[in-house]
């Protein structure tokens, strides 16, 4: 195994198992698009170096990255980083061999490696200069949700139409990937709440908190969480609605292309499952709620099959969906009796 392949294996988890479903051809640009990608987050989020050199990091990482090799900036901001401190050390010490192997990539697929490295690091920069904070509207949120996940769902099927014929006559698919890639970002922001907070990070926006009479502040005593459902539940229908339109991206790979239909399909069910946990009360605690490993196994198993027959997929798909929306309703505030 590589030691690309093996910093995929620590670092990338959940997302690692659409990852090696893969067809090969795209399996490795997608492979390198997310390992340049999981560096630049671990300079913009790291404790390597402290929050007021992370820009300038970050600003060495992708003058690099157009460059084809290190810059002299870059080799003397990580000159004190070592591998042995962790996966997110070892990524960063590992860029100069990414970069070789990015060198490698056909012509397009380099294009559109670099193009999305840039947008989610320019994305990175937006939270460096926001944070320590508060989001302010409803709609920098979801520039947030774009920059952080929702253009990935774009590059994800431009790659697969790059190497896969049929999903290049699958028709309009890319608005649909990028609701997948905004829905499973804003399940991240929902899960991940508290620990947002202790860091500083709020990304409820600030305006919508206002109304509710709440600051970042009040929202670090778990206390305050009757006062925020009705705003919680507001976006985690959002989310839901991401979920549902994005359902048709799945099923509009062809069913031949099954591998592509369970890459797609296992970061969908394990999102809207997330969402599912974070139904019942005690969101606000520091316990973060997420799917279990067993619950992992059962889905791999059961959507295997799945991916291959459409009608059946689709019924399955509508039937989680509808779970996680009566979850929802059911712990969701209810409106007031006129």
């Amino acid at each position: 195994m590589s030691t690309s392949q093996q910093l995929l294996e620590s670092t990338s988890r959940a997302f690692g198992l659409s990852l090696k479903v893969l067809p090969p051809g795209s399996r490795q640009t997608m492979s390198l698009a997310y390992l340049l990608a999981r560096t630049a987050d671990s300079v913009a989020d790291g404790e390597w170096l402290p929050p007021e050199g992370r820009l300038k990091a970050l600003d060495a990482l992708t003058e690099s990255l157009l460059a084809g090799q290190p810059t002299p900036e870059w080799v003397t901001e990580v000159a004190a980083v070592v591998p042995s401190a962790g996966s997110e050390a070892a990524l960063i010490c590992h860029f100069p061999t990414a970069l070789e192997e990015y060198k490698t990539l056909p012509a397009t697929d380099r294009e559109l490696t670099r193009d999305i490295v840039l947008t989610l690091a320019e994305g990175m920069r937006v939270d460096l200069r926001r944070f320590p904070g508060a989001v302010q509207t409803a709609a920098e949120l979801e520039r947030h949700l774009w920059a952080a996940a929702g253009c990935v769902g774009a590059f994800w099927t431009a790659v697969t139409r790059l190497h896969e014929p049929a999903v290049a006559r699958a028709g309009e698919l890319g608005e649909l990937g990028t609701r997948l890639g905004n829905a499973l970002q804003l399940t991240n922001v929902l899960r991940d709440i508290p620990r947002d907070l202790r860091e500083g990070r709020c990304y409820l926006p600030l305006e919508q908190l206002a109304s509710a009479e709440l600051s970042p502040e009040n929202l670090l005593d778990p206390a305050s969480e009757r006062q925020l459902a009705p705003l919680f539940f507001h976006w985690m229908e959002h989310a839901l609605d991401d979920f549902e339109a994005s359902m048709d991206y799945v099923l509009r790979l062809p069913a031949r292309c099954w591998r592509l239909r369970l890459a797609a399909l296992w970061p969908w069910r394990m999102g809207l499952g997330t969402l599912q946990a974070l139904c019942p009360p005690g969101w606000l605690g520091r316990v973060k709620r997420k799917v279990s490993r067993p619950w992992v196994f059962r889905m791999l198993a059961t959507t295997a099959l799945q991916a291959l027959y459409t009608p059946w997929l689709r019924a399955s798909m509508r039937n989680h969906l509808r779970a996680a929306r009566q979850a929802c309703q059911l712990h969701a505030p209810k409106a007031p009796r006129s």
